[in-house]
């Protein structure tokens, strides 16, 4: 999300030095309206784009490659706390000013919607007007036309206003205001998205001021511009009359217009271009693996393990179990006392399967171990993103304490857990250049993502869904292979 952020952030602040540099002075007021309203859609899009790399360098990528440890929980917990909280902190703050910006944004909305409630309108083509107290000049949001009620209807004033905010409508600049409105609410703190509500405010001006031109003479429409000096704030989703520089506005009435120059638009194409380079293409080819595809061996290949966790922590396990299991009767009569090692597998789904006493004392102990395990769940081990099941061993003695002469009291102690790895199965060989080869569990079946390195290199793949791989290695290099719930396994180079 952060890379996303900053990358909108760059592309959209470079593209609207781009309008100021090449179409700032323009009087081709579509292609510059057009432009300003791509620089948004072009910032949305092209940074959550990952298109292929058009040029992949040749120098060698460090390894990033981890092995599974176990550390103090207690120690780890203040780090993770603090940057946890301050990425709530920096979010929430975010979220509030973006909500407030929202806010003033649709209260603007709703001070329309309670306008045209409040005051009748008189239909003129294919838009309404109302006549409102208190407002100065006019403004429009959609089809609607807001116009002061001290403006005489018969003047020649209010007949060029009306036709001003025609043009606004029949040119739908509302849709442009509420897109960029919700943009800057969303983004307030890039400085382009406010360079960009003033500018697009001031093409609209202008194209509703050529509109009006094509029926009256610029004499006629310059004096009733001269004469309406007020000016409309706050009110962000609506185009006004009275909005913008009156001295610019007369000073491109007088100008002709031109087309954009062709240098200028094959430089923000260029531009655009590049960005969308910079910005898209940012994906290594076969970096995505997908099922049954290799993985790019210049990438850094990482090895991702993820153990089982139990809601709570070892400490909530250890006394869950403990709660469930009894101390069978039968064998408090008979006296007897031992070790039992139960034997579960934790599934993909996190439940207890398979549980089975190994080493058993009889008498119920055994039965009773199997039975407390099948009802815990955890939160499973994940091997690449994707829950694998895991198998565990968790030693379980039961004790008589005969300090009373009375009828001994049955005590049960739970050691820690204890992981029983599993043993990969490799069949692979080295032909021209390359490994290929196939991983199997114990049973025979085949193992998929399992995460197969060139020792000492940064080259890796992962197995596909029928447990098979190929990957480019030098000769006499050695292969390392590992996966939860496995020992790892290394296969030597010729």
């Amino acid at each position: 999300m952060n890379n996303y952020l900053i990358g909108l952030s760059v592309m959209h602040l470079v593209l609207m030095l781009g309008y100021w540099m090449f179409l700032r002075k323009e009087r081709q007021y579509t292609t510059v309206r057009y432009y300003l309203l791509g620089t948004i859609a072009l910032a949305l899009i092209i940074p959550a784009l990952r298109l292929p790399k058009l040029f992949i360098g040749d120098a060698p990528l460090t390894m990033a490659y981890t092995e599974t440890v176990v550390t103090s929980h207690v120690a780890a917990a203040p780090v993770e706390k603090l940057s946890f909280r301050t990425t709530e902190m920096l979010i929430a703050a975010y979220g509030i000013i973006s909500l407030f910006f929202l806010f003033k944004f649709f209260a603007s909305l709703r001070y329309l919607l309670i306008l045209a409630n409040r005051n009748r309108y008189q239909k003129t083509d294919s838009c309404r007007v109302y006549r409102v107290h208190g407002i100065p000049g006019s403004f429009s949001f959609f089809n609607w036309i807001f116009i002061s009620d001290d403006i005489e209807t018969d003047s020649q004033a209010y007949h060029i206003m009306v036709a001003h905010e025609k043009a606004h409508s029949s040119l739908a600049h509302t849709y442009d205001l509420i897109f960029i409105g919700l943009f800057r609410a969303l983004f307030w703190w890039l400085p382009s998205a406010w360079y960009l509500n003033m500018e697009i405010k001031k093409v609209h001006e202008y194209q509703a001021d050529a509109c009006v031109l094509q029926t009256y003479s610029t004499d006629q429409y310059s004096s009733i511009l001269i004469g309406a000096t007020l000016n409309i704030n706050g009110m962000g989703p609506v185009s006004s009359f009275n909005e913008g520089s009156i001295l610019k506005r007369l000073k491109v009435m007088r100008q002709q217009t031109k087309n954009v120059s062709l240098w200028r638009l094959v430089a923000l194409g260029a531009l655009c271009v590049v960005l969308v380079i910079g910005f898209g293409c940012t994906e290594d080819k076969g970096a995505n693996i997908t099922e049954g595809s290799k993985q790019s061996e210049e990438e850094i290949f990482t090895i991702v393990e993820k153990m089982p966790e139990y809601k709570g922590g070892p400490d909530a396990f250890y006394k869950d179990v403990n709660k469930e299991i009894k101390y069978p009767a039968e064998a408090r009569e008979k006296g007897i006392e031992g070790r039992v090692d139960v034997q579960f597998v934790i599934d993909k789904d996190g439940t207890i399967s398979q549980a089975k006493a190994v080493n058993g004392i009889g008498s119920g102990c055994d039965q009773e171990a199997e039975r407390a395990l099948k009802g815990v769940s955890f939160i499973p081990a994940t091997q690449n993103g994707k829950p694998v099941h895991v198998r565990y061993m968790l030693p379980i003695t039961f004790k008589l304490d005969r300090s009373d002469n009375k009828k001994p009291q049955g005590v049960i102690v739970l050691e820690p857990l204890q992981q029983v790895n599993a043993k990969l199965k490799v069949d692979a060989n080295y032909s021209d250049g390359e490994w290929k080869g196939k991983v199997l569990d114990e049973e025979g079946e085949a193992l998929p993502g399992v995460n197969i390195l060139i020792e000492g290199t940064s080259k890796g793949t992962t197995s596909d869904l029928n447990g098979a791989f190929t990957l480019k290695a030098e000769e006499k290099q050695n292969l390392v292979l590992s996966f939860v719930g496995y020992d790892f396994a290394k296969v030597s180079g010729q």
